[in-house]
């Protein structure tokens, strides 16, 4: 869908088909006014630039650049919001302290995806494209994602932070950002784990098991990917290990404008 994607509600299925054409995963919501952390009401939007899909399961995470902060504190605390169509849950994640602050769905009034078809393909390991338009996009300023499948049939799509073009090669190198996301969003069997052992609070429609949340401590998972059109890439874990894996499938997007 375009901009009118709210139109039309999408299914999970049409969602991941459209992520990984290029479009970018957007969140809407109304939080409830009658729990008092959410008075008055408002409506809130978040991107979610990362997003991390297994099969028919996926989680959309923002950058980790939110402030926490009450009235009364500045606690320093930068968290990202992580949002997935497995049950209803959402979260904010401390990568700095290992934790998911999970809480429940229904706080919302409203929550709806959005996708916007801001990003098209420009090169695909699949097909037999030059790897020249890569080139081109570059000296054109223009803003790089990626999507790839790796060898445990995880698609990874994060924003592109240093794209680069070896003229004498004909090859390209994309860097990603340098982010965090906990590792069980690759895992969707340890999410519904997690559903089930606090089901209590995330199936829960009571304004005082509303206002609960549950913290957890959880590894992380690292967004930096360096990726090539020879079917290799390396990511922050192999740095110091000086090893390089594989892919299954590497798609390159850049931005419309």
């Amino acid at each position: 869908m375009t901009e009118t994607a709210e139109m039309k509600t999408l299914t999970d299925k049409e969602i991941i088909e459209k992520l990984l054409n290029g479009a970018s995963l957007r969140t809407f919501m109304i939080p409830d006014e009658s729990i008092p952390s959410n008075y008055p009401e408002h409506i809130e939007t978040y991107d979610l630039p990362h997003v991390i899909i297994n099969g028919e399961h996926f989680w959309g995470k923002s950058d980790t650049a939110h402030l926490g902060y009450t009235k009364d504190r500045l606690n320093m605390m930068i968290v990202a919001f992580c949002y997935t169509n497995i049950g209803g849950i959402f979260g904010n994640y401390n990568p700095n302290k290992g934790s998911v602050r999970f809480m429940n769905k229904r706080r919302y009034k409203i929550h709806r995806w959005y996708l916007k078809e801001n990003y098209r393909l420009i090169w695909d390991s699949e097909e037999s494209k030059s790897t020249e338009e890569v080139m081109k996009a570059i000296e054109l300023s223009s803003k790089f994602k990626i999507a790839m499948l790796d060898l445990e049939d995880v698609w990874n799509i994060h924003p592109v932070d240093l794209p680069m073009f070896y003229t004498s090669k004909k090859k390209f190198e994309l860097k990603t950002v340098f982010d965090n996301y906990p590792m069980f969003f690759r895992y969707p069997s340890e999410v519904k784990k997690l559903l089930h052992q606090f089901s209590e609070l995330f199936e829960s429609n009571t304004p005082d098991k509303l206002q609960e949340c549950i913290n957890i401590n959880c590894k992380g998972f690292c967004s930096f990917y360096s990726v090539s059109p020879t079917g290799d890439y390396y990511n922050y874990f192999d740095i110091p290990r000086k090893t390089a894996q594989r892919y299954k499938r590497l798609k390159v997007f850049v931005d419309r404008f």
